[in-house]
């Protein structure tokens, strides 16, 4: 087993998948490959920060790659004010296993962006749900 944080591989040789962490889109759209849901006032600047992490720290498991697995994984996060994540826990499967540890790995345990302080002094629940997607 594999839990590297490796890159994706968009420069593959010929034959070998690319691999990408979300849909691939065309002209100036988000191009996030995410989505988070909460009813937490915590803004766009804030929203930005998450997103920088989790491009610095996401991954596509090589496991799913060579078996040719992609999907959308969802997870129920709760962090607190300083960016702690105190539970993880999936939500909706992609139906691969290594896609779904990739996601539970990426928030357990982590540091996140401190949260502005407009969203209070408890910890914020959120859903995030990533589109992992293998270019063939």
């Amino acid at each position: 087993m594999d839990f590297s944080l490796a890159p994706s591989r968009p420069d593959a040789p010929p034959g070998q998948p690319r691999l990408t962490l979300g849909i691939p889109r065309r002209g100036p759209m988000d191009s996030s490959p995410f989505s988070l849901d909460t009813d937490a006032e915590v803004g766009p600047d804030w929203r930005n920060a998450l997103s920088d992490w989790v491009h610095t720290h996401a991954y596509y498991p090589r496991q799913a790659a060579r078996m040719g697995q992609d999907g959308a994984s969802r997870v129920v996060v709760t962090v607190l004010p300083n960016g702690k994540v105190i539970d993880v826990e999936l939500e909706k499967s992609s139906g691969s296993p290594w896609l779904d540890i990739a996601l539970l790995g990426l928030f357990r345990g982590a540091r996140i962006p401190p949260l502005p302080q407009s969203a209070g002094d408890r910890p914020v629940t959120f859903h995030f749900t990533m589109n992992y997607i293998l270019i063939r």
